[in-house]
């Protein structure tokens, strides 16, 4: 079996040491999967610990949670994932338990706990390294539609990638970054202040519409991932982010305020937006690449994630600010 584990790894976010094949062995006898041929570590993200599940019944992929996350988190979270897909988005199914839970607890690894969902054999837009074309896109869209739509307002968790943070990232990272990028942030900072952020339209939402956490199958369906951040925001967030990252391509001859109004556009088709959301989105979505960028900075300098994503989200956030402010 492999493991392919190292410091740089979501493995050393668990509250566990030595290997994990025993872990993997009983989770897949939790779940009745079979025996267990093959796993690996899957190394993108800054949360959890995801782990690729082969056996003879399949691919599976266990999401165990990392050691931050009380039981209260761990309810949220799967609660969230259940109801997502009750109303109709597009997520990997989840697996059940014998008792018909979806959770399962190792008391033989410090209590570690873990989800366990199909895999979906195909890649994400980051993996891809490019943007949807305007048919994915628009599905991915309605997508949002749908998140946005679910009636749940989950207890607040805080997330401190969430364009709502920004004066705490702003906060936390400003003396990591150079002279002339943090002149760039901070007139984003200002222009996010005018935002009327409590009278703008809320509701639940993903928040986290990243090119990692969209995923194209192989039979071409596309699945929502991760929603491990979602939270009641203001419904904008779901496009903000999307426009600044989703929609990014290396080659753009778009801006960022033609993606804002394109996505604007096409949401409005299935849910109309406010006119207050669309005079303030193109703000919104310059503060998500602010916080792409101070986001990067948090990871490689304060909690030394000094990896190939990183650098990934330093350079997107540096240039879309750039691009826009320069």
């Amino acid at each position: 079996m492999t493991q392919e584990i190292d410091k740089r790894t979501p493995a050393d976010r668990l509250n566990y040491s030595g290997s994990l094949e025993p872990v993997v062995g009983r989770l897949s006898d939790a779940f009745r999967i079979g025996a267990v041929k093959d796993f690996s570590v899957i190394g993108i993200g800054y949360e959890d610990c995801n782990i690729k599940v082969q056996t003879e019944q399949g691919n599976f992929v266990a999401k165990i949670f990392q050691k931050g996350r009380t039981p209260e988190d761990i309810a949220r979270y799967t609660t969230t994932m259940e109801r997502a897909i009750e109303a109709g988005v597009n997520h990997p199914p989840l697996l059940q338990i014998q008792d018909g839970g979806v959770v399962f607890c190792d008391p033989q690894a410090n209590g570690i706990t873990a989800v366990l969902m199909k895999f979906i054999d195909g890649k994400t837009f980051f993996e891809l390294n490019r943007a949807p074309n305007s048919e994915e896109r628009k599905t991915i869209i309605e997508q949002a539609v749908k998140v946005n739509q679910i009636d749940y307002r989950p207890p607040y968790i805080f997330d401190s990638w969430a364009i709502p943070n920004i004066q705490v990232m702003f906060d936390k990272t400003k003396l990591f970054i150079k002279p002339e990028d943090l002149k760039l942030v901070e007139q984003v900072m200002s222009r996010h202040k005018k935002i009327p952020i409590d009278t703008l339209p809320h509701c639940f939402v993903h928040g986290d519409f990243t090119k990692a956490n969209v995923l194209k199958s192989e039979d071409g369906k596309i699945y929502i991932l991760d929603f491990s951040v979602a939270n009641w925001y203001p419904r904008i967030q779901e496009l903000a982010v999307i426009a600044a990252n989703l929609m990014h391509d290396d080659q753009d001859t778009m801006s960022l305020k033609d993606k804002t109004e394109l996505a604007a556009k096409e949401y409005s088709e299935f849910n109309p937006l406010t006119p207050e959301e669309r005079m303030w989105l193109y703000d919104y979505a310059l503060a998500g690449v602010a916080m792409e960028f101070m986001g990067a900075h948090q990871e490689k300098y304060i909690n030394g994630n000094d990896t190939e994503e990183t650098d990934y989200w330093l350079s997107l956030g540096r240039e879309g600010l750039r691009t826009e402010l320069n």
